[in-house]
């Protein structure tokens, strides 16, 4: 007789995935808000000003992000790591200590940097300019945005916190919801009223600032009456200790320092940077899952590698690289085998993107195929180790970048952010198999590999079929798509979605029961 997932797995097993897919379903429902508003209001943006028009908006708010991160300077991912580890040992007085550090650290950081931003406006806008009307345009919209600064670090902060209760729904309400949509609307606005790209800047500080008074509502709701009462009890040197190479890695990550958007903006001009972010932006729903997942699985590994439950903490690992690979592998094919498809939502302006589009995706299979390794390294108190691997990113970016990009120009950039993404998170992989002793592949890793494969020789065998056009390029992926859950079917679920599913359902049946008894209720009482 077959055993039930729930005898088949330990109970901290089951404690474990159920963590990690009920934040991560509810990060993941944010992340696709937060993309889909983003890729909505970047069409809407290409159509109404163009890709140059585009290219400057994004290349302003790729410095202000990098800025702000360099403000943060860690302090989220500190906070959120010292807060799991005094409620883990029922320190009230921690709790409140790491909340306090974390605020006062990332807003002193944060406001120093937004005044360097209003001083020295003009020489960050001579080097990512080209030509003088641009420049001073450029320094208006950076002082413009200055205040963003301060206002996206006080949200993180307060985000992090929130997260280390273990609960993803504040973080995802006020960061992943509400001020991407604040943002649509002030921004709409703006291009409504003629503002154009000064316009939309200004929205983003508007919109953060919404935001981070949500969040500040929910953590305040969130802390026990202890917490709230205890007198605080400060660790600043070991959460600096920790903020600051965590914070330089996070700054310097490929991923998120933007560095391709800012040497296409020195070297080639807007339209090219405009082109550029177009690519990225249709890579977003590959990376949905992964970056839903990567915000509980941090308080997980802090929590389990501070246990010892080293074991425990590999098999969870394998489970959640599978799980992303499984949702963002069949996206990553789409891409490549039919990226002409894709860019047509951008309109025709957008024409010339489709190869950088192809090139990505091949970098982005290792990004999320190598599964949340970084977060795994950091939180289990090696974030040194993040660091050289983001400044040793950021190197090779930024030496092949402006080696190549100037005679090669979009192209070279494509492929020199594909090869350095590879090779980065391929190393971090290696690494925390030495640190912690633990990898992210198992045997049944190799099904959603598999099964992308299948469907991506379908959608091949498709284009045999004579006709061409938009709908016979849908149609084809459509039956890629058929072919990719037709073999996840018959290669079979591992225990772990087996243990999902049946959560699901639990829940889905306990629900229609209890609306049943509510309404037996009711006619009772009538």
């Amino acid at each position: 007789m077959k055993r039930s997932p729930e005898e088949r797995m330990s109970k901290g097993a089951r404690s474990d995935v159920a963590t990690v897919a009920k934040g991560g379903a509810i990060q993941i429902l944010g992340q696709i808000t937060q993309r889909s508003v983003s890729f909505f209001f970047g069409a809407v943006f290409v159509r109404v000003l163009g890709p140059e028009g585009y290219g400057l908006y994004r290349k302003v708010n790729q410095i202000l992000m990098n800025l702000a991160q360099l403000g943060l300077a860690g302090f989220n991912y500190a906070t959120m790591r010292y807060i799991t580890i005094a409620r883990g040992e029922k320190d009230d007085s921690g709790v409140k200590g790491a909340i306090w550090v974390g605020i006062a650290g990332s807003l002193l950081g944060s406001l120093i940097v937004g005044a360097a931003i209003l001083l020295f406006a003009g020489p960050i806008a001579e080097w990512f300019s080209v030509g003088v009307d641009k420049r001073d345009e450029m320094i208006t919209l950076l002082r413009l945005g200055a205040a963003y600064v301060p206002l996206f670090a006080l949200l993180q902060v307060l985000r992090y916190c929130t997260q280390a209760y273990k609960t993803m729904v504040p973080s995802v309400i006020a960061g992943n919801i509400v001020q991407p949509i604040a943002r649509f609307v002030f921004g709409a606005v703006a291009l409504a009223a003629g503002l154009e790209v000064a316009g939309v800047v200004v929205s983003l500080s508007l919109s953060v600032a919404v935001a981070a008074l949500l969040a500040g509502y929910y953590l305040l709701k969130i802390m026990s009456p202890g917490e709230k009462a205890a007198r605080p009890r400060r660790r600043v040197k070991d959460m600096v200790a920790f903020a600051l190479p965590q914070g330089g890695s996070s700054l310097l990550g490929v991923q998120t320092l933007g560095l391709g958007i800012l040497i296409l903006g020195s070297n080639s001009g807007d339209r090219a940077v405009g082109l550029f972010a177009i690519a990225l932006s249709l890579q977003g729903p590959g990376t949905v899952f992964l970056g839903g997942i990567v915000n509980i699985w941090a308080p997980v590994v802090s929590d389990l590698h501070g246990r010892g439950e080293i074991e425990r903490l590999g098999t969870l690992y394998k489970t959640i690289n599978r799980w992303i690979a499984t949702f963002s592998y069949p996206v990553f094919i789409a891409l490549i085998l039919e990226p002409d498809l894709f860019v047509k939502f951008f309109g025709p302006k957008a024409t010339g993107a489709e190869t950088v589009v192809v090139i990505l995706a091949v970098g982005n299979l290792f990004y999320t195929g190598t599964g949340p390794t970084g977060y795994l390294i950091s939180m289990s108190g090696f974030p040194i180790v993040n660091l050289m691997n983001s400044v040793l990113g950021v190197a090779l970016y930024t030496g092949l970048g402006l080696w190549l990009v100037p005679d090669h120009g979009i192209i070279a950039m494509a492929w020199i952010d594909s090869g350095v993404t590879a090779v980065v998170n391929s190393l971090r992989v290696l690494q925390a198999k030495r640190l912690i002793g633990i990898h992210p592949f198992g045997r049944s890793f190799l099904k959603p590999v598999g099964a992308s494969l299948i469907g991506g020789a379908v959608v091949l065998l498709w284009r045999l079929v004579p006709g061409t056009g938009t709908l016979m390029d849908i149609a084809g992926l459509a039956l890629g798509a058929v072919a990719y859950l037709v073999t996840l079917k018959v290669l079979g679920l591992d225990q772990e979605e087996e243990y999902v599913f049946k959560m699901i359902k639990r829940k889905a049946f306990k629900g229609r029961r209890g609306k049943a008894a509510s309404s037996e209720k009711e006619e009772a009482d009538d």
